[in-house]
């Protein structure tokens, strides 16, 4: 006679009905997440615990996007600013004398000349972890020729991460790369460089010739990374270079033969591009192979007539550097793993899911040429901190110092317990 299963507990039962609905949390939400784990040492133990976030992560998919950064420039200084798009809030929004340069894989960068110790700066902007990153002569001298002949030098630069075989839904305290591409106008070519986090060293500068096209990085666009491939733009529309950190290969990449919009990042191994045409969105992604860049699919086209209102589908005049600047919605951001195009409009900044086509106003009026998303999950090294004070607060009444620490950690539009 077969013995009958073995009952599990009512506390099981209940702790594992707990844990699904904890998994259940918006991604996008994390000070949720935070008050959650306040709740009792049982609570806080699963949230910390690595299991859960990989479920968490799974049940999920795609990274959240949290918010995104851009530029400002004033008559003394610039400020990076950071903009949430839910309720988080990283400790610090506003970063002065910065200039965000790129964003990926739950790190910022950014280019920070005024720092004693530290010529670019990768930040988390949910612990407030910085990486400080000094250039080696010979990059020093590009860069510093390029803020003095800004016609003559101009590049770009982006973060990736350096984990083999990452998913990317949880590396942000791993190593890093930051990959260096320029070009120099008068003598037509085309430099990059990169730098390792795990070698604390940049490597050796390569260079291509370029004496049939202009060379000219797009100092406002966007980069976009697929494995160990970097490609940045170029500012006339159609041509785009790609960076092999791996391989250390420069290479020039023609678009011309395909009008696909302008490079925003990545997606599923692809590039993407994007454009608008009136009141129409255009996606499309494109595969870099060794027969050259070919369209993967057919275009996605996204109308926006109905979900967006009529004054952000009319054309405005933006004052930049004292000249007016004409034109409908623009194109100025792409969260990749997250499928959300910004759009910039007379009515304020919109977030479009492409899959969906829906919607949302994420900021007023403003006129911004580059919008770059932050994507990242709230993960259990967040939590962990909350560990020490949850003991404590077992043995006497520490709530003051628990609400500090979610106040420093999860950002100050998070309501405390």
């Amino acid at each position: 006679m077969n013995s009958p299963p073995p009952q599990r507990s009512r506390h099981t039962l209940v702790d594992d009905a707990i844990r699904e609905i904890l998994l259940r949390i918006p991604p996008d939400d994390p000070a949720s997440l935070v008050r959650a784990s306040a709740v009792c040492t049982t609570w806080l133990e699963t949230i910390s615990d690595p299991a859960f976030f990989r479920d968490y992560r799974a049940f999920h998919g795609a990274s959240p996007v949290l918010g995104y950064l851009h530029n400002k420039s004033y008559e003394s200084h610039g400020v990076a600013r950071f903009d949430p798009t839910g309720a988080f809030c990283p400790p610090v929004r506003d970063r002065r004398n910065w200039h965000a340069a790129d964003s990926r894989h739950g790190r910022v960068l950014f280019y920070t000349p005024r720092e004693k110790h530290a010529d670019f700066t990768v930040w988390d902007p949910i612990t407030d972890r910085r990486w400080g990153l000094l250039t080696d002569p010979k990059l020093s001298e590009i860069i510093e020729t390029a803020e003095d002949q800004q016609e003559e030098i101009t590049w770009m630069a982006a973060v990736l991460c350096a984990q083999d075989g990452c998913d990317h839904l949880g590396c942000y305290d791993g190593p890093f790369l930051v990959a260096f591409a320029g070009s120099n106008e008068l003598e037509r070519t085309t430099f990059a460089s990169f730098y390792s986090s795990e070698a604390a060293e940049w490597s050796k500068m390569i260079s291509i010739e370029n004496p049939n096209a202009t060379s000219a990085m797009e100092e406002t666009g966007h980069t976009a990374v697929v494995g160990n491939k970097v490609y940045f733009p170029r500012k006339w529309s159609g041509r785009i270079v790609m960076y092999d950190v791996g391989e250390q290969e420069l290479s020039a990449i023609n678009l011309q033969d395909q009008p696909c919009g302008k490079l925003m990042g990545e997606e599923d191994g692809a590039l993407v591009f994007a454009s608008m045409g009136g009141s129409k969105l255009y996606v499309r992604l494109m595969e870099d192979g060794p027969n050259g860049v070919v369209a993967r699919g057919q275009r996605r086209v996204v109308e926006l007539q109905t979900s967006l209102p009529p004054s952000a589908l009319s054309s405005t005049y933006w004052m930049v550097r004292k000249t007016f600047v004409s034109g409908g919605p623009s194109v100025v951001g792409f969260a990749s793993g997250a499928g959300v195009i910004f759009l910039n409009t007379e009515a304020g900044l919109f977030t479009v899911e492409v899959s969906s086509g829906q919607t949302k106003k994420v900021h007023r009026k403003m006129f911004v040429q580059t919008v770059i998303p932050y994507v990242s999950f709230y993960s259990r090294e967040h939590v962990r901190i909350l560990m020490p004070l949850q003991s404590k607060r077992g043995r006497g009444d520490h709530s003051h110092e628990l609400d500090t620490v979610l106040h420093d950690h999860a950002g100050d539009r998070m309501p405390l317990p």
